[in-house]
């Protein structure tokens, strides 16, 4: 029997209500969150979770790289499908500081560039 009036849905439940409200309350222009949508939001996300999780799994097994889920399945799994695409700044491939110095400076270098030829000319069409 379950008690304190809770339903068998709200004690299997994972991830806590009051978190996924400030989360939704952040990304989205609402208003009222009604408790239905709240649930809603919340057993999808979970779902999407297990979901995910499953998939880089059984992707991690087929390469044989053992039996633990590591970052890097996540990672792989969202390169490589399309239907996972918005995820790619939120669980982007590991790469190295030095690799990512190195970015920085040719992004940096770039926009000096494109800086430079934009003012040089926007100074011929002043002349």
């Amino acid at each position: 029997m379950i008690d304190n009036g809770k339903t068998q849905q709200q004690l299997q439940q994972q991830l806590p209500l009051s978190r996924v409200r400030t989360i939704m309350k952040s990304s989205m222009d609402t208003g009222l969150i009604t408790n239905e949508v709240l649930f809603l939001m919340t057993r999808c996300t979970e779902l999407f979770v297990q979901h995910f999780a499953r998939e880089a799994y059984t992707a991690s097994l087929s390469k044989r790289s053992g039996e633990t889920l590591k970052y890097e399945h996540l990672s792989q799994l969202v390169n490589k499908n399309k239907y996972l695409e918005f995820l790619l700044q939120i669980v982007p491939e590991k790469i190295r500081v030095s690799e990512f110095l190195e970015m920085l400076r040719l992004n940096r270098s770039s926009a000096s560039d494109e800086d430079y030829e934009t003012g040089t000319e926007s100074e011929m069409e002043d002349e």
